[in-house]
């Protein structure tokens, strides 16, 4: 199913004197989901897979991120919770909730800047490293396929082991 395209401005530095970028974070990670699995519900056959995709942030804390990780804690909960609203239909529903991941997202801040926060980033990561987005796509096949048809309302982490074991 697809996603709406989250934006990479998820850290409020006083989340008590900015409502909107709160009301922004809460639109795209939570009541976005809500109204597009929604409005495609009608269009879902009975057995298809849904997954929402939270993060880490949903598990632990973030300096100015707070925000994010509640938004994200609740699209995980909702996933839960679909489980059970939608389990006459069949529909399975599940959350993936990625770690750390080499994307574009720190490119603006220029690839020295880039480079030290994956390596602090690094630094916390059980694993010593940083996820890739083939290996979320893999875990996401395998929630959307047959091979996870007995698995609905979880959530699957892969972060490295951050989210258990956090620093």
């Amino acid at each position: 199913m697809p996603r709406p395209a989250a934006r990479r401005d998820h850290r409020i530095r006083n989340p008590f004197r900015a409502p909107e970028a709160f009301d922004r974070l809460v639109a795209t990670n939570l009541k976005g989901p809500f109204f597009l699995i929604r409005a495609l519900l009608p269009l879902l056959s009975r057995q298809a897979s849904v997954i929402l995709v939270g993060s880490v942030s949903a598990y632990i804390g973030h300096e100015n991120a707070a925000v994010y990780g509640a938004a994200k804690a609740g699209l995980l909960s909702f996933s839960r919770g679909l489980t059970y609203e939608l389990r006459d239909r069949g529909i399975r529903v599940n959350g993936l909730s990625p770690g750390p991941t080499f994307t574009d997202a720190f490119a603006s801040l220029g690839p020295e800047r880039q480079a030290a926060i994956y390596d602090e980033l690094r630094q916390t990561v059980p694993l010593h490293r940083i996820g890739t987005a083939t290996e979320l796509a893999k875990a996401a096949v395998y929630l959307a396929s047959d091979e996870s048809a007995y698995t609905a309302g979880t959530v699957l982490r892969v972060d490295g082991g951050i989210g258990e074991l956090a620093y």
